[in-house]
C-alpha cells in the first residue's frame, strides 16, 4: 500500500477528524497533539474555555462523547492558516445531559512546526 499525499485542505480536515476521534476515544494525548496549547474554545452557550480546561472537563467525564456522524467538512487554506466549517451529529453527555447535538464548529488552524493544530473553535447548533 503506497502512502497517499494529502492536499493541505485534506490534511486540515484530517486534523479536525482526529479531534473528533480523540473526543470519542477519550484520547487526551491525541487531543493535545491536534490542539494548540493556547487554543480557545467557545461553546454553544457562549462560554469561553482554554484547551487545558476543556481537556480537564473531558478527563473528569463532565464532557463525554459517545459517537459522531459527519455531515459537512469544508476546509480552506491560506498559507499557514486554515479555517474549517464542520457539522456533526454528536452523541454526547455534557454536564449530565445526554443528547445527539447537531453541532457546527468553525475552527481556525495554524501550521506549527509542519503540523496543523487547532487554535480556535466556535461551536453552535445547526
Amino acid at each position: 500500500m503506497k502512502d497517499e499525499i494529502l492536499t493541505e485542505e485534506q490534511a486540515v480536515a484530517e486534523t479536525i477528524r482526529k479531534q473528533v476521534k480523540g473526543m470519542i476515544d477519550g484520547d487526551l494525548d491525541l487531543l493535545k497533539e491536534v490542539i494548540s496549547p493556547d487554543a480557545v474554545f467557545y461553546h454553544i452557550t457562549g462560554a469561553k474555555q482554554s484547551r487545558d480546561e476543556w481537556l480537564r472537563q473531558v478527563k473528569l467525564g463532565r464532557m463525554h462523547y459517545f459517537g459522531s456522524r459527519e455531515i459537512l467538512m469544508q476546509a480552506t487554506v491560506n498559507g499557514d492558516e486554515a479555517r474549517v466549517i464542520s457539522r456533526n451529529q454528536l452523541d454526547a453527555r455534557i454536564y449530565g445531559f445526554r443528547n445527539t447535538w447537531p453541532l457546527e464548529s468553525r475552527a481556525k488552524l495554524r501550521k506549527i512546526d509542519g503540523k496543523w493544530q487547532i487554535v480556535e473553535s466556535r461551536a453552535s447548533m445547526f
